[in-house]
């Protein structure tokens, strides 16, 4: 059996969350750490009553933050990094309502964060692998090229790769990192928030990890199919308001001088696609499109926050 991380404090953003999945992350979690911060998003029900059907020892090592309204991916993760700060925590996962970690994640990726900083690396995030709740495929790692997104192959020779970029839900970074780059961008409110995150870490001499062995249950996107395009893809849909995100905060993100030129050519490229595919194949084909063009729009006139 792992050892509780005691230096470790998870971050939980919920917004109207699933019961079954919190409950099943908040259990895994706590088998592996001492305290845990949910933040909740503004959700319609009262998420209190949600955690307060763990047991009474384990309801009181949850921290919840409800905030009032939506305010964003952004702002709560630095709401719940204030919280793990006061609580001296040395590092903290962030983590997405809808992610369920395996028994020793937590384990395994401060284990590796250690080692790496041990043998002189530059980390300042590391992430696990996750496998999809419907496919049950396993992720791979990403990092940039001139030719586009490259993945980076774990196999069990492999203990970790260098990646470009990671998803927020499953990466640990140390408190003092996050002193040095600083926390989130809460102007982006959704999507992006851990791209740009991650770049500018890059920017400053910064190295992203992923962790082979270490794995999560998460799924992106409201629904997905699987379609042959060069290779097979799995193509999650949103609902028609992200894509309004997508759009805005990558022209808001093409502006910053420290993201990759490579990237910024590969993301508008990946819009292009976006507008084809999701305007010719959604249910929702003219709502997507009025939500892109609009992300266009304020992406170019600088707006950001809420829509």
């Amino acid at each position: 059996m792992n050892k509780l991380c005691t230096d470790v404090i998870p971050i939980i953003v919920t917004y109207n969350p699933d019961k079954v999945i919190l409950l099943a992350s908040l259990r895994t979690l706590l088998s592996q750490v001492r305290t845990i911060v949910v933040v909740d998003n503004g959700s319609s029900s009262n998420i209190d009553e949600v955690i307060q059907s763990l047991k009474v020892g384990i309801f009181r090592r949850i921290n919840i933050l409800s905030l009032e309204h939506n305010c964003g991916l952004g702002e709560a993760y630095n709401a719940g990094i204030a919280i793990a700060r006061s609580l001296r925590a040395t590092f903290v996962l962030l983590m997405d309502h809808d992610s369920i970690p395996e028994s020793d994640m937590l384990y395994k990726l401060r284990n590796a964060y250690i080692n790496l900083e041990n043998q002189g690396k530059s980390v300042c995030i590391v992430g696990p692998r996750y496998r999809d709740h419907v496919t049950a495929q396993l992720s791979q790692f990403v990092h940039i090229t001139r030719f586009g997104f490259a993945r980076s192959s774990c196999d069990k020779t492999i203990d970790y790769v260098r990646a470009d970029f990671l998803i927020s839900s499953g990466s640990l970074v140390s408190i003092k990192i996050l002193d040095q780059i600083g926390g989130m961008d809460e102007g982006l409110f959704i999507d992006h928030v851990d791209t740009e995150w991650c770049f500018r870490a890059q920017s400053k001499g910064f190295e992203i990890y992923g962790i082979c062995n270490a794995v999560m249950l998460h799924s992106l996107g409201d629904r997905q199919i699987r379609i042959w395009w060069g290779r097979w893809r799995t193509i999650p849909f949103h609902q028609p308001f992200r894509y309004y995100y997508m759009f805005r905060n990558s022209v808001l993100l093409w502006q910053r001088p420290y993201m990759p030129l490579a990237w910024k050519r590969i993301d508008k490229l990946r819009l292009v696609y976006f507008l084809i595919f999701f305007t010719l194949f959604s249910p929702n084909r003219m709502a997507n499109l009025r939500m892109m063009i609009k992300g266009l729009k304020d992406g170019f006139n600088g707006r950001i926050g809420k829509l």
